[in-house]
């Protein structure tokens, strides 16, 4: 088994598509937060 370092399909870095992951997670709990607290 050799360990290939392959790039992602986009972002360039996996750190980018971690931080892109994270960020939308972050940003949607925020979203569904608000929302709840608006129709409580």
């Amino acid at each position: 088994m050799s360990h290939k370092e392959e790039k992602p399909p986009f972002l360039g870095t996996w750190n980018n598509v971690y931080t892109l992951v994270i960020g939308s997670l972050v940003l949607m709990i925020v979203f569904f937060y608000l929302f709840t607290q608006y129709f409580a």
